[in-house]
């Protein structure tokens, strides 16, 4: 297909951001003017050159994920071994390990039985186990340090069933890890054991890992287009290569939403798309907006205590929940809505009951249509009551639309970083809770953690014990 051609089929499949529910003109006071925008169009300009800096240096390395040819080979000659071999793929992972993963299988169309068991409950995992053919099954476990608890935990009993089942010999064909290429305990496992591994790139954090074999392995095994996935993330990636603040999406994004949480005191973001399909990218989401930006420190290590509250809801079902306080609470939040024009099918609503006004109007429509035009309303509702939305259209839910929407978030989230001046790519809040754990586990080297663990029980009062 000649340039222009391609260029113009991609342009066809843009994911298109919409902020006029956010600006005064639609909305008064609590919108952002378009002289505030002006007014961070230097800061912005001089804040993509460094990133642009950042990333000529290596430092940003997400940003080139969706040009790792080698890489993405390697990872596809893999699950190719693997897909001959085995009809289930079980992920185990948790938080940025495992949340690219769940929206890739629930917006897109698996042909193969993947499963992500994110989370340590007995009972759930259980009744995993309980399904599960392990002579068919395959067991990708991912961490990057190599010692994230809930996963390790998971290893260890799936380890243990394997080779009660399989053997010494063939348990391990069975296992493919996913880690640190140098370091950790999992790679030292590798190394001792033999197992089947992937690699996740120096400097890619869990939550920007989608790209990486660490969505990419699994989303293969399930038979999704990666390639499409990636091609849709390289477009949004040359969509956010523009200097001007208006013409680049991921800067136009993160600088409306600086502006309403800084100026606004409106700290909380709603991300809400109008596809069930969409759900888990809800949750993808509030990772990413959470763990990147609510930071105690800036940069400098100047005390800040920034970042906007990330929530998920669903359209329509959370019209029936969340809309009352979105529309008449506090003023303190700003939509996302994710419209997806073309669902991929239609299901016609029949005509009857034309006699009754309040039933009759749907017959002749489709449920799609009925869906994408409560979006609308939706949005007009907030803007009516001068609450901020801000709208992203999907013409198609498919591999390419969705590369770019990561895509988009993850630029977005680090120049919000930026504007904020704090670290996006650390979690240091995260590890007080990680230390307390193993220490009450026993770990080896924490043995002050767990000496304030029982001081804490100890100073619970019964009587606030009810």
């Amino acid at each position: 297909m000649p340039d222009y051609r391609r260029r113009a089929a991609r342009e066809a499949m843009s994911v298109r951001l919409d902020v006029n529910g956010m600006m005064a003109e639609a909305i008064g006071q609590a919108g952002v003017g378009t002289d505030e925008v002006d007014g961070l169009a230097m800061r912005a300009v001089e804040t993509a050159h460094a990133l642009q800096a950042k990333r000529a240096a290596g430092e940003l390395p997400f940003y080139d994920l969706p040009y790792q040819k080698e890489a993405i080979g390697i990872t596809k000659a893999l699950a190719a071994e693997l897909r001959a071999e085995c009809d289930t793929l079980v992920v185990l992972g948790i938080g940025g390990s495992a949340l690219g993963t769940k929206t890739l299988l629930s917006a897109l169309e698996p042909t193969r039985r993947v499963i992500v068991a994110d989370n340590v409950d007995p009972w759930t995992f259980g009744k995993l186990l309980d399904g599960l053919d392990l002579t068919r099954t395959a067991f990708n476990v991912i961490s990057k340090s190599g010692e994230t608890a809930e996963t390790m935990a998971q290893f260890l009993i799936i380890r243990d069933l394997l080779l009660r089942q399989l053997g010494a010999v063939d348990y391990a064909r069975h296992v493919v890890i996913t880690t640190d290429a140098d370091a950790g305990a999992l790679r030292q496992i590798v190394h001792d054991e033999g197992f089947r591994s992937l690699d996740v790139p120096p400097g890619v954090g869990g939550r920007f890992s989608v790209l990486t074999a660490v969505g990419l392995f699994p989303a293969t095994i399930a038979g999704l287009r990666i390639d499409d996935l990636l091609a849709g993330a390289a477009w949004m990636d040359s969509r956010c290569q523009e200097s001007k603040l208006w013409q680049n999406p991921a800067h136009l994004l993160s600088t409306l939403l600086y502006l309403a949480d800084t100026q606004r005191r409106q700290n909380i973001v709603v991300v809400m798309p109008y596809s069930d399909r969409l759900r888990d990218f809800g949750a993808w989401f509030t990772q990413l907006w959470a763990e990147s930006l609510g930071k105690a420190e800036t940069v400098d290590g100047a005390p800040t205590h920034v970042g906007q509250t990330p929530l998920t809801a669903v359209g329509a079902t959370d019209q029936h929940s969340l809309l009352q306080l979105l529309v008449e609470g506090p003023a303190d939040k700003v939509v996302i809505m994710l419209r997806v024009e073309d669902h991929g099918r239609e299901i016609p609503i029949p005509e009857a009951y034309a006699d009754l006004d309040s039933l009759g109007y749907l017959g002749g429509a489709g449920l799609g249509q009925l869906l994408n035009r409560e979006q609308y309303a939706t949005e007009l509702a907030l803007v009516q009551q001068q609450r901020p939305v801000i709208t992203l259209t999907l013409p198609q839910l498919n591999p390419f639309a969705l590369g770019q929407l990561f895509y988009l978030f993850e630029a977005a989230v680090v120049f919000a970083g930026a504007l904020y001046r704090v670290n996006p790519l650390d979690q240091p809040g995260v590890q007080a809770s990680n230390r307390l754990t193993y220490a009450q586990m026993g770990r080896a080297g924490f043995e002050n953690e767990r000496a304030a663990v029982e001081a804490w029980v100890a100073r619970k009062r019964s009587e606030y014990i009810l």
